[in-house]
């Protein structure tokens, strides 16, 4: 089935109008959080095996991507010209957009059950957030590829050579003026530095939707919210332990600094973890090699075929 047949839109209580993917049918919800600077076109290769394998899988343009409204908190007044809903300002924390990810699933969809919330990359601090924010409607978190904020791994990481950008992206307004015009040679250069097969992630559609207007601001938001991020984390953990549900922790197993990462990770932000390499694969796992994170998926989850 084409993607096209499967797209919705919904406009939530936060403000942002938000496009997804719906495929499959049944509770068994799953949640799949795309990362920067990508949108959820990433998941185009595992939406219909995974609905096969008989989950209901949502995944959303989270807010500031792809074709979900990119709010902001800068002075005026943003409006959406193709409707007369107004959007408010709104902020780039996790934890606000985690709310955005329970009033789709909740409010829009109308689901009752828990989710399993998956997320790559800035995704996954998504999910995590979303584990932490809504615990009992939370079945299971994925996780990958990511330094997650309110973690040492991300205090030790967030400085360091490998992640030279996070410290780039939280300037205000510098890369926004340094990148303007160049987008596509600086979007390809992280697909390129961070792949082990480039040539798998569709790095074209990702420049048309990270060019359209206040695309990367949104995107470089999402890397300024880091600091709130971790307070949000870290408060959480004291208010009520770590995750006590079933936690995946993904890498590339070509994606040295991940690989290192994932399991002390898992170790801080949960009870239990179970941490998995997905092979031939660098940091864009589920473009790279989608067959086997499908099949990591059903594992940890019992489904396997």
């Amino acid at each position: 089935m084409a993607l096209s047949k499967l797209t919705g839109t919904a406009y939530l209580d936060t403000g942002v109008r938000m496009h997804y993917y719906d495929a499959g049918q049944g509770s068994n919800t799953l949640v799949l959080l795309h990362g920067f600077p990508q949108t959820a076109w990433q998941w185009r290769h595992v939406l219909e095996p995974l609905a096969r394998a008989g989950y209901r899988v949502i995944a959303p343009d989270y807010r500031g991507a792809g074709h979900s409204s990119r709010p902001s908190l800068s002075p005026g007044r943003p409006g959406d010209l193709r409707g007369e809903v107004t959007l408010p300002r709104g902020g780039y924390t996790k934890w606000e957009m985690a709310e955005d990810i329970h009033l789709l699933l909740h409010d829009h969809l109308g689901l009752d059950g828990p989710a399993f919330v998956l997320g790559h990359d800035i995704g996954s601090m998504v999910a995590t957030a979303y584990a932490f924010r809504y615990r009992d409607h939370t079945r299971a978190l994925g996780f990958g590829e990511a330094s997650q904020p309110g973690t040492a791994w991300f205090d030790r990481m967030k400085s360091s050579p490998t992640e030279w950008h996070f410290s780039f992206h939280n300037q205000l307004d510098l890369p926004e003026m340094l990148v303007a015009g160049r987008e596509r040679l600086y979007l390809q250069y992280f697909f390129d530095r961070h792949a082990a097969r480039p040539t798998a992630v569709d790095s074209a559609s990702y420049f048309t939707a990270y060019e359209q207007a206040g695309a990367l601001r949104a995107g470089f938001e999402l890397y300024r919210a880091f600091e709130q991020d971790a307070r949000d984390i870290r408060a959480a953990l004291q208010a009520d332990g770590k995750l006590a549900m079933s936690v995946l922790g993904m890498y590339g197993m070509a994606s040295l600094a991940h690989a290192k990462g994932a399991e002390e990770i898992g170790r801080e932000l949960a009870e239990n973890p179970t941490v998995v390499g997905i092979s031939g694969s660098g940091h864009w796992i589920a473009e790279e090699n989608p067959e086997e994170l499908v099949n990591a998926i059903l594992r940890f989850d019992g489904l396997s075929r």
